[in-house]
């Protein structure tokens, strides 16, 4: 067992962190329906598929600065903390389908290379895209957002299906944009697709 799933392996010490920054990380991580500690891999990078499909994350589960070069599967995961993936780079399929957040789901200035799936998630803080990429397919259908749902000049260069997202409190959509299309049309039309119970801005 390398050192990284060695430290994953560890159980959650009250005020304690394990400590992943930098790392390069050329094996699978393949740990399903796992428990898990605080993390914080910031910065580090993944040469490998990561499958963490139904592991809960019990204390911190920072990724910000990450970047992942192979496929990453959080599938069914519950995060019972906030979730940081902020300027993490996806370069191949992301899939989130089904994770629970209980804190903040941040992926401000994440940049999303190939297909992701944010489908059928639960974030009960808010679910945060400021200034993220997709380039690929984007889906967040059927997805819930208690926390409300920050889009802040947030760019769909692929298909971007939201329907059957529901937003509860504010949607922010100023700044977002289809395609080419950076006009307040483009947010327009993801508005369009989405049930919004609180106010909203284009």
């Amino acid at each position: 067992m390398s050192s990284a799933l060695a430290k994953l392996a560890h159980p959650l010490r009250r005020g304690e962190v394990e400590d992943l920054r930098g790392l390069i990380i050329d094996e699978p991580i393949e740990l399903e329906s796992a428990a898990l500690p605080h993390l914080d891999f910031t910065g580090a990078t993944f040469n490998a598929p990561v499958t963490l499909r139904g592991a809960v994350f019990q204390g911190l589960a920072w990724f910000t600065d990450c970047t992942f070069n192979a496929p990453v599967s959080f599938a069914a995961a519950r995060f019972l903390s906030d979730a940081r993936f902020d300027k993490a780079r996806f370069r191949r399929a992301a899939t989130f389908s089904g994770v629970e957040f209980h804190g903040v789901a941040c992926f401000d200035r994440a940049e999303f290379g190939d297909a992701s799936f944010l489908d059928r998630m639960t974030c009960y803080g808010n679910l945060s895209l400021d200034q993220t990429r997709f380039s690929g397919a984007a889906s967040l259908q059927d997805s819930e957002c208690f926390g409300g749902l920050w889009c802040n000049r947030t760019m769909f260069t692929g298909r971007a299906d939201v329907r059957g997202l529901e937003v509860h409190g504010r949607t922010w959509l100023v700044g977002a944009a289809l395609a080419d299309d950076t006009t307040p049309a483009a947010a327009g039309r993801l508005l369009a697709s989405i049930r919004s119970y609180g106010y909203h801005w284009v």
